[in-house]
């Protein structure tokens, strides 16, 4: 091949370094332009920060009346949609629904909203859906740092640009009024973070519209609300549209929803509530919507409400609704399997009942000490016009891996329900236990050379009868009185006696107490306080809300010889304080101390303390904090006459789960543990653990210490769909 010529060579590198010098160009005016729209974003949102102290507390308090509709379509489905609708909110019998429905919402400062359901028609009305997917997006506060219940993250303070990055998109000019329309960008992959953008009014910074995204448990979400102009109720949403995308298991449907706010009253802050003594009741802030919402099907009342005229396919469907159709036996079986297959409830007039399923998957618990816990459970309830109210709600749990089952079947009669006032009756089986003879005998052996399966020492189920009585005294001052009635029978018979003689050891020396029935009489005393409680009244029952300070308690037993065959003589105490310190958005930390000891014992007892006992039937994501040990085996709770334990636990949205995006942006919490516990014979035993959450459940992993170092690994599994 001939040899280009020169000058052809060198015109050809010229146009190639001009050409790299244009890109080079563009790129810089690219990465310039990037940088001159996130400081003009930036600027923007701290201008809207700034704003935000002034805008969020201007209104105190409002009352509105929403119009809402709503369609449903079904794109996929299978046996989960037609057989286990409720958890989801599904409706099993129908691809298409219609719903409207009037709401009246009353707002109060800082973040108090209350909706009631007054009228609704439609066809395949699903009341549940409403208020548990529609309902906590429709009345927000958007300066608030926190919208949807407390579900997501808005630009409210400083802290907000550790999560979020903002771009600067446009200015429109809209009726002589600049907006500035500005994309967020979430720095980290989590449900609690949206995307979208704002338009943020120039001047006033105020934000005129959201255009937002984002997640919620297993739907997709996204939401157009739009606010007023400056000097025309500019801080009150006034239309929305909601689109909610679920799309899980085989199961596809698109719900759409849009609302028309229309306002009563719009009370202003003038700066008198500040003067004004403290005060503890919320009671004006929160509201229960009734379960019993009247189906209007009017066609005149709904006209002058609406405002805009139905779809055809909206009429298609509400014509529809009026139709008898004969109920095949299929669909009747379909209207039962809720009850089968996922949790089921019920309201009739005063009468409210909840049955988790039989046959429900999701009744099933994992940890390593117990292995799978299938659990049923019942709750049922009667209000009466008083206010008075029975309760009675029985549980069941089978633990397969150790092949035994507890239950519990407590009620309450609520008979004073100002005062907090109700009886409690239970009848349960608590863990295995031993007494106090075997307690003397662990007592003398060092902890190390302990070996519980040298005891063979499961010789006593435990059953208790017991009463309480509750009364507040005061606001946060709560008395408590009762009486336990305990009785533990052997798990052998006196014919395992002869047989035992043959073996020499530790067991030897216990044979003689092992047979035989024990019973326990011990009226019981408590107190508990508060300070600066606050507190609401649901109809005329008043209920704890929150509190700034701990709740210190201190209970008092005494066992009492001679009555119902009692052979105790002992008094057992227990104190604790516990709290719960908010940590900024959306975090919290939790401490929870407690000790109890037994003394002045006089006879054979067995070491079976409240506060600190084994839970054989979970409690899931919502276990206390208090006495929870994930990996401590049962036998250690009854080896002592004494306990001192710590529980701490920091709980956020955003914590080790950062670091993976892919895995973080479908957890809402995580959890971080840290137990300590003191006996005479366990010394120093250390559980650290971390756990986290979403809407189909939580999962944890612990790690067990024993003198600091390490004796155990394990494992809780639950979930927690629409329980």
């Amino acid at each position: 091949m001939p040899n280009r010529p020169k000058h052809n060579q060198y015109k050809e590198k010229k146009i190639g370094a001009v050409f790299l010098g244009f890109l080079c160009l563009v790129s810089f005016l690219t990465a310039s332009a990037q940088d001159n729209n996130s400081n003009k974003a930036d600027s923007v949102i701290n201008q809207l920060i700034r704003y935000r102290a002034v805008y969020e507390n201007q209104i105190r308090e409002y009352d509105a009346q929403l119009y809402v509709k709503g369609n449903t379509k079904v794109w996929k489905k299978n046996l989960l949609f037609r057989y286990a609708p409720d958890f989801f909110y599904l409706n099993g019998n129908s691809d298409s629904s219609f719903v409207e429905s009037i709401i009246k919402l009353h707002y109060t400062y800082p973040d108090y909203f209350s909706h009631d359901m007054i009228a609704a028609n439609g066809h395949k009305i699903n009341i549940q859906d409403i208020r548990e997917r529609l309902m906590p997006f429709i009345g927000i506060n958007i300066y608030n740092p926190t919208v949807f219940r407390d579900y997501a993250f808005l630009p409210g303070n400083y802290n907000i640009f550790k999560y979020y990055s903002f771009e600067y998109i446009a200015s429109i000019d809209t009726l002589n009024y600049t907006i500035h329309q500005v994309k967020i960008v979430p720095k980290i992959q989590s449900q609690k973070l949206i995307s979208g953008c704002l338009y943020i009014v120039d001047d006033v910074w105020s934000i005129y519209k959201i255009d937002i995204s984002g997640r919620q448990d297993l739907s997709d979400f996204k939401i157009t609300t739009t606010f007023g102009l400056p000097h025309h109720r500019f801080l009150l949403p006034l239309t929305s549209e909601i689109t909610i995308h679920f799309n899980v298991l085989g199961n596809e449907a698109v719900y759409s929803y849009s609302t028309l706010s229309e306002y009563n009253s719009i009370k202003l802050n003038d700066g008198s509530e500040e003067n004004r003594p403290e005060s503890f009741d919320l009671s004006l802030y929160y509201h229960s919507s009734s379960d019993l919402v009247p189906i209007i099907g009017d066609s005149l009342f709904w006209e002058d409400l609406r405002p805009n005229p139905l779809s055809m396919d909206e009429r298609r469907l509400l014509s529809r609704n009026n139709e008898r159709k004969k109920e095949s036996t299929l669909s009747k079986i379909r209207k039962f399997s809720p009850g089968l297959f996922s949790p089921k409830r019920q309201r009739h007039k005063d009468i409210n009942l909840y049955y988790s399923g039989f046959i429900n998957p999701l009744s099933f618990y994992y940890s390593k000490m117990d292995g799978i816990v299938y659990r049923q459970q019942i709750n049922f309830s009667k209000e009466y016009e008083t206010g008075r109210e029975f309760q009675f709600n029985p549980s069941v749990g089978l633990l397969l891996q150790r092949s035994e089952v507890y239950f519990d079947f407590p009620s309450r009669w609520i008979f004073y329900p100002g005062k907090s006032g109700f009886v409690d009756f239970s009848f349960r089986n608590d863990n295995k236990s031993f007494n106090s003879s075997i307690i003397n005998q662990i007592n003398k052996m060092m902890p190390d050379s302990i070996n519980f399966d040298d005891f063979n020492i499961d010789y006593f189920k435990h059953y208790r009868f017991a009463s309480e009585s509750h009364y507040e005294l005061a606001n946060g001052l709560i008395l408590r009185g009762g009486i336990n009635y305990d009785w533990y029978s052997p798990v052998k018979d006196n014919s395992a006696r002869q047989d035992s003689e043959t073996e020499h050891d530790l067991a030897d020396e216990l044979v003689d107490w092992v047979y035989d029935q024990y019973y326990a009489f011990a009226p019981v005393i408590g107190l508990s306080w508060t300070p600066k409680q606050y507190y609401r009244f649901n109809g005329k029952k008043k209920e704890y809300v929150r509190s700034d300070f701990p709740t210190f308690s201190i209970e008092y037993a005494r066992g009492i010889k001679g009555i119902l065959g009692s052979e105790s003589d002992y008094e057992r105490i227990e104190i604790d304080i516990q709290q719960k310190i908010p940590a900024g958005l959306m975090r919290s930390f939790h401490y929870y101390l407690g000790a109890g000891w037994f003394t002045n014992t006089k006879s054979v007892y067995f070491a079976d303390f409240k506060y600190f006992r084994k839970r054989n039937i979970p409690e899931s994501w919502n276990d206390p904090i208090g006495g929870v040990f994930h990996l401590l085996p049962g036998n250690w709770y009854n080896a002592s006459n004494r306990y001192i334990q710590t529980h701490f636990m920091y709980e956020s949205p955003f914590a080790l789960l950062r670091l993976f995006r892919r895995v973080s942006k479908d957890i809402l919490q995580e959890r971080i543990y840290l137990s300590q516990l003191y006996t005479p014979v366990l010394p120093s035993y250390t559980e650290i653990g971390y756990g986290f959450g979403n809407f189909l459940g939580n999962a944890g992993l612990f790690v067990s210490l024993y003198k600091g170092k390490i004796d155990s690994f394990g494992a809780k599994l639950a979930f927690d769909i629409n329980r």
